[in-house]
This record gives C-alpha cells, sequence and structure tokens, in this order.
C-alpha cells in the first residue's frame, strides 16, 4: 500500500495529502470543508453536483504538505463518479445529518462502498454534523456504530465550529503515520484540470 502511493518518489518538494468527504445529500460536507479550509461558515450555499475541491499549505511537525479536501456530491447520479476518488483519497470523511435518521442509516451504504473498492487502507472517521442542534438519540446512535467498527467518531458543527479542525487534524495525522499521502504535484492534482464545478439549489450547515 505505502510503496504503490509513494511510487511518484520522494525528491517531489511536498506531499500531498487528500480528504475526501463522503455523506448523503445536504448533510454539510461542504460546509465541513469551508470551516477548515478558510474559516468560514456560510448558512445557505448551492449544493455541490458531482466533484468540488479546496487546497490548504499546512506544516505538521516542521514539515510542509498540500492538503486537498475533495467535496463530493452525495446525490445517487453521481455516486459512480465518486467512487472513482476512492483509491485516490489518503483518508475518507463519511458524514451524516444528526438530525437525519435516513443519513445515518445511509453510512453503513457507504463504509460499504469504500470497503468495495480500497478494503480497509486508509483512515476513515465518522461525523455528525449539526450538533449544535440538539438530536442526541441520533448522536448516541452514530457513536454506537462508529464504536463497534473501531471508527474514529466527531460530534461536528460547521456552524459553531466544534470539533471540524480536530477531525481533519486527526486524519491529516493517521495519512501521515500510514503513508497513504501522494509525492508529486503534476501526477497528483491531475484533478485540477479535469473537474468540473456545477452548482444549484440551497444547503445548509
Amino acid at each position: 500500500m505505502a510503496n504503490e502511493r509513494n511510487s511518484l518518489s520522494d525528491c517531489c518538494d511536498y506531499p500531498i495529502i487528500k480528504i475526501l468527504i463522503l455523506g448523503d445529500q445536504a448533510v454539510g460536507k461542504t460546509s465541513l470543508m469551508l470551516r477548515f479550509i478558510s474559516d468560514n461558515f456560510i448558512e445557505n450555499h448551492l449544493n455541490t453536483l458531482g466533484i468540488d475541491f479546496k487546497t490548504k499549505n499546512i506544516k505538521h511537525k516542521e514539515h510542509d504538505y498540500q492538503l486537498q479536501i475533495w467535496d463530493s456530491a452525495g446525490q445517487e447520479r453521481f455516486k459512480n463518479i465518486t467512487r472513482t476518488y476512492y483509491k485516490k483519497a489518503s483518508a475518507i470523511i463519511i458524514a451524516f445529518d444528526s438530525t437525519s435518521i435516513k443519513s445515518f442509516e445511509d453510512v453503513q451504504n457507504w463504509i460499504q462502498n469504500i470497503s468495495n473498492e480500497v478494503g480497509n487502507k486508509i483512515p476513515l472517521a465518522i461525523a455528525a454534523t449539526k450538533c449544535d442542534i440538539e438530536y442526541p438519540e441520533n448522536v448516541i446512535k452514530g457513536k454506537n456504530f462508529a464504536k463497534e467498527r473501531k471508527l474514529k467518531y466527531f460530534k461536528t458543527s460547521s456552524k459553531i465550529d466544534r470539533n471540524v479542525k480536530e477531525m481533519f487534524w486527526y486524519l491529516i495525522e493517521e495519512s501521515i503515520k500510514l503513508k497513504t499521502i501522494d509525492y508529486g504535484s503534476t501526477h497528483s492534482l491531475v484533478l485540477r484540470s479535469g473537474t468540473k464545478k456545477i452548482r444549484k439549489s440551497k444547503c445548509c450547515n
């Protein structure tokens, strides 16, 4: 696994950490990305169609990295597109809306999709979003679900900046430790020229 991902050579200028956010439509994936990248929250923003991503230069233990956060669409018709990015990811977040039981129930489907494509070779975390609103039953279910599967679990709110930084830094550190990062800006950033961003309709935090 590590040899395959690092085959571009250690002599490149900086490693790239790519975190993919999965989950149903309107669970707050874009808000998680924007809160970490720009420390910003937009109450009503446009839904992502296909794949969008943003980058941020970060430093960990005196080493420089480029972080890419990939924001995926949750609509059914885009799920095949999203799967093509599983193998390129350094780590994956599976997000569900703590106010929506359906989005929580779909977490198992997202985990199965990941397992089918990459097995258990990359770090995963489950994020309960919108935890500034109290829905304790769904939050407790999510915590128990993650514990049973030995996955890291975060109660997050992009609106009040709760556990967002902690979640991303956990995955950054795990990616570095497990060597699921990529080297070589030209190859790894091919996404820049091929990604289309089409947005419409309103979404929440």
